[in-house]
């Protein structure tokens, strides 16, 4: 059986909801541009989200790929190792 396909705006869908659940903060203010430490993310939140990414995704993310600044950023990364992970 194929896994699933996630589009970018899946992914973006489900990273904003794993940030707005852990800062608490209105979905709607999270936009795929939002830089993460703007929105209230600090170093371990940031490496939390990835985890839980990974968890969600069924990916694994390599630790010399956690270059990121922006929702996008994440979702972009994210998509690769979907695709190169099957």
């Amino acid at each position: 059986m194929l896994p699933p396909v996630h589009s970018l705006e899946e992914i973006e869908h489900v990273l904003t909801d794993l940030i707005a659940d852990k800062i608490d903060i209105d979905r709607s203010s999270i936009q795929p541009e939002s830089n993460l430490k703007a929105l209230g993310l600090d170093s371990l939140d940031t490496f939390d989200l990835i985890f839980s990414a990974e968890d969600y995704f069924k990916i694994k993310v390599p630790s010399d790929e956690i270059k990121i600044e922006t929702l996008e950023d994440v979702a972009l990364l994210i998509q690769r190792l979907i695709a190169t992970q099957k």
